[in-house]
């Protein structure tokens, strides 16, 4: 014999059963439609995220040196992929961010990362503007001014800013470890070489580096270097030639800038990582990983 279950619900429940959905849907059209109209949803912020970091920059008139002042891509000289071979042309040092800061941000700021990204045009992500090592402050003392005109020269110290505030520039850095061996850049991807973990490149504002500051104004300082390690006597203090390969190397822990050949999923489609590394093959010659272009406006082969 089956029991036959029976509801125990009079209609008027029932009734106001129904009634209580219909708010909640009402509670969350309206809510929705809040969010909506003041921008507060995460597909608007994702939109005004693409506007703000896709935006177009131009790029200073094609030379034959590399000036202070410029604004400037870098790119990995021959990055060897195994995979996405779509992506072996164009790439360039880009600025991303993740998902955690883009529900609080959506320009770029201190804690975004930096990847390696196809490029197809100059825009606000993948371009950098190179500014002298100097302070103000030094400037202001020594009556000079800034060196905006001038060429930058192999072994010369300058500074990679971001192209998108001009009165909160972010310069790239990178910083030495803690005393057990951790990253003092917190990024949401790491890599290693021989089970040690790279020194990560990140982004700080200028009103925080200097002394007595956040970060110390070294780690920002960056200078160049020839290919050919037999001729970096001879060339330091020559102009630097745009569309060149060389090595980017820092000046605080005098490793070089370095692509990454590992893959990453990111709000701007699958990327690559960046790290501080040297990397050298058994000729003690820096290897492709440590090899760069500074572009300033050629169109590179």
């Amino acid at each position: 014999m089956s029991l036959v279950t029976r509801s125990r619900y009079r209609p008027v429940t029932r009734l106001g059963n129904w009634f209580e959905d219909i708010c909640l849907e009402e509670d969350k059209i309206k809510l929705f439609t809040q969010k909506r109209d003041s921008g507060s949803l995460l597909v608007e912020k994702t939109r005004k995220l693409y506007q703000n970091f896709h935006r177009e920059v131009e790029m200073e008139a094609p030379r034959e040196t590399v000036s202070f002042g410029g604004v400037v891509q870098l790119m990995p000289a021959n990055m060897r992929i195994c995979q996405y071979p779509a992506f072996d042309k164009h790439l360039t040092l880009s600025v991303v961010i993740n998902e955690r800061v883009v529900r609080r941000s959506q320009k770029m700021n201190d804690e975004c990362e930096l990847t390696i990204a196809p490029s197809l045009k100059p825009c606000v992500r993948n371009s950098f503007r190179i500014v002298t090592a100097k302070d103000d402050e030094d400037l202001e003392q020594n009556g000079s001014k800034p060196d905006s005109e001038l060429i930058l020269k192999y072994g010369q110290p300058f500074r990679l800013e971001c192209v998108d505030d001009p009165n909160e520039p972010l310069l790239l850095y990178t910083a030495q470890k803690s005393w057990d061996l951790t990253s003092t850049i917190q990024n949401s991807f790491e890599s290693r070489k021989y089970g040690e973990i790279n020194l990560p490149l990140g982004l700080c504002s200028k009103r925080n580096c200097g002394p007595g500051k956040q970060i110390p104004a070294a780690y920002t300082n960056w200078y160049c270097q020839h290919i050919d390690p037999h001729k970096r006597f001879e060339t330091d203090g020559t102009p630097l030639p745009s569309n060149e390969p060389l090595v980017i190397t820092h000046v605080a822990t005098n490793r070089n800038l370095a692509a990454e050949n590992v893959v990453i999923q990111t709000l701007f489609g699958p990327e690559f990582l960046v790290s501080v590394q040297n990397y050298k093959n058994i000729f003690r010659r820096e290897t492709w990983q440590n090899v760069w272009i500074i572009s300033n406006g050629h169109q590179v082969k």
